[in-house]
């Protein structure tokens, strides 16, 4: 084993992957294994399987499994080798350099190129904001809003001034690739030659990944210029629709406390900072994605949307309630009044005052039927329109009784007989039933199916038990399998027990190089012993006396077939001698 292998199998001992995925998904103890909501899809009945005693994750819903590497490669969008070194950082275990491929080193080499720019440019912003004469008018437009130099340090919240070269002449000091900083979203090419800055005349807040790193930039400007924020554009580090502004710094007290506050502005997040409140985070500028939901899923049952009074505040609270409904987080909105957002209103009535509207917010379906119902156009037209807009969404809830009381409420509000909607919503759930309980019985078929095969008892055996892999081998037991994937996987266990003269499961899993292979792999890998201890032998025997007896059938019928052949050309060489059979089936010669 070379010394980065080893390094790897180090990482392996030293991180528990329960304990790291469940820094990011809420996982819930089920027998021996873990079960949470699968980060990588959507998904309501959790189906994201964690097993200690085997080190390994596998989603059942979307096939998504493996390692903590693995894991770190899928949840945070990096490379093989950029994971192996993340985790070797985060344990504190130190990783010697191997050769990468070209494609390799210039993935890993761009990334890191980009990160460091933008380290660079906040190294830049940040002193400008502090140090630099021209950094006033921030400093002045932060004090306006009560940003306190604590949260200016620790965001590393900077100044962008008004001059159209101020970041490009540092880089150019700094003997920075100008074309790399284009890249990074931070200069912009003229069409004649040479760079200008984009960002200008704005405050610049730095966005963190969850691995602490800068991967991009948000800047506001200090009037009422349009546009108000702008951000990095799109890049190889930075994609806005899966990050949440403070993500970084909330997450811990987001799990501690069980909620998040979704707010919709940077200084949103820094004032809620500023006075204690550690649970919220902003959307960069854009609505709320089913990326973003999912990601704060894993840390919290209950997400709070904080939206201004305004129109386009409660459109986006609206647009969200399917996401939120998708993905099964439980939602609230709060309101504030007009003219307030969380900065102004916190900073002029207190965080006392923010916490008792927040314990007072109410379910987004509330909210969304309130705000429905208020748009409804006179007539029956109208009523109709608003059922169809409605309806939809409430035949996504689960529970028959939710279903009962929303419908209730609807013709509440409405005027419309609760009969009438309700034989709307069963119409349109009934539709969702049919396909829902095919898909439930087609499962239950093929499970039932499967549980009546050998397949999956004897790699059960074979897993659980490999000291039984030797005389399931010699005895052929192979012949007893029907599934081409449990074939595979019972070759390779095969092959590697007759290299090693023993086998560990988890290492055959490792070196399956079929895809499809491996998901079936991890997915029996995952599941309970289902013999005991003392039942194993008498599962062999059953297992070998079975082969036996299929061993003997083909045998017969191989012979039979044989026989039948033989009598054929029999029959045929006699035609062709001009014999045939009698009454008796005696062959006698043509008269």
């Amino acid at each position: 084993m070379d010394a980065y292998q080893a390094a790897k199998e180090e990482i392996r001992k030293a991180a528990d992957i329960t304990e790291l995925i469940g820094q990011y998904v809420q996982l819930k103890k089920a027998g021996r294994n873990f079960l949470g909501l699968c980060p990588f899809h959507s998904e309501k009945t959790p189906s994201f399987t964690v097993s200690p005693a085997k080190q390994m994750f596998h989603c059942f819903g979307c096939k998504v499994g493996g390692d903590i590497f693995r894991f770190w490669m899928e949840y945070h969008k990096v490379s093989f080798p950029q994971a192996v070194r993340d985790l070797a950082e985060k344990y504190h275990i130190i990783l010697p350099e191997r050769k990468l491929t070209p494609a390799q080193k210039q993935i890993m080499d761009s990334k890191e190129i980009l990160v460091k720019i933008n380290e660079s440019a906040v190294e830049y912003y940040h002193h400008m904001l502090l140090e630099s004469a021209k950094g006033r008018a921030g400093r002045e437009y932060l004090d306006r809003r009560s940003i306190s130099s604590d949260v200016v340090g620790r965001f590393k919240i900077g100044f962008a001034s008004a001059d159209w070269d101020g970041l490009t002449r540092f880089f150019v000091k700094k003997h920075v690739d100008l074309d790399k900083a284009v890249q990074a979203g931070l200069l912009i090419a003229k069409k004649n030659g040479g760079y200008y800055d984009r960002f200008r005349g704005r405050i610049i807040f730095p966005i963190f990944d969850l691995r602490n790193r800068i991967v991009g930039l948000g800047g506001r400007v200090l009037d009422d210029t349009l546009p108000k924020y702008l951000n990095t554009p799109e890049t190889p580090i930075f994609h806005k629709g899966e990050l949440l502004y403070g993500l970084q710094a909330a997450y811990p007290t987001i799990r501690e406390n069980g909620r998040v506050v979704i707010v919709e502005g940077y200084t949103d997040v820094l004032a809620l900072h500023k006075h204690g409140f550690y649970e919220a985070v902003a959307t960069l500028g854009t609505a709320l994605t089913v990326d973003h939901i999912r990601h704060l899923k894993g840390y919290t049952n209950e997400a709070v949307v904080v939206f201004d009074s305004d129109t386009a505040g409660k459109g986006g609270a609206i647009k969200s309630l399917p996401l939120f409904q998708n993905e099964g987080l439980s939602a609230r909105v709060m309101v504030l009044p007009e003219g307030d957002d969380p900065d102004s209103f916190t900073n002029t009535r207190g965080l006392d005052e923010f916490l008792i509207r927040l314990e007072k917010a109410v379910p987004l379906f509330d909210f969304y039927l309130d705000q429905k119902v208020a748009q409804i156009h006179q007539g029956v037209e109208g009523q109709v329109d608003f059922l169809k807009e409605i309806l939809p969404v409430v035949s996504e809830i689960n529970s028959s009784s939710h279903r009962a009381l929303y419908t209730r409420r609807l013709a509440e509000k409405t005027g419309i007989a609760e009969a009438v909607v309700m034989t709307e919503l069963e119409s349109i759930t009934s539709s969702h039933s049919r396909g829902q309980e095919t898909d439930r019985l087609r499962m239950k078929i093929s499970e039932s199916k499967a549980k009546g095969l050998d397949d999956l008892h004897i790699l059960n055996l074979i897993i659980h038990f490999p000291h039984t892999v030797g005389r399931l081998m010699d005895n052929d037991c192979r012949r007893l399998l029907s599934d081409p994937l449990i074939k595979e996987i019972f070759d390779l266990i095969c092959e590697t027990y007759k290299q090693a003269g023993r086998m560990v499961p988890e290492e055959v899993l490792e070196n399956t190089g079929i895809d499809a292979v491996r998901e079936r792999f991890r997915e029996i890998l995952l599941l309970p012993p289902y013999y005991s201890t003392e039942g194993v032998e008498q599962a062999v025997e059953e297992f070998i006396e079975k082969a036996h007896k299929v061993k003997l059938s083909e045998s017969f019928r191989k012979a039979k077939d044989n026989l039948e052949e033989s009598y054929q050309l029999l029959l045929l060489k006699r035609e062709r001698l001009g014999l045939n059979r009698n009454r008796n089936g005696i062959f006698q010669e043509e008269v």
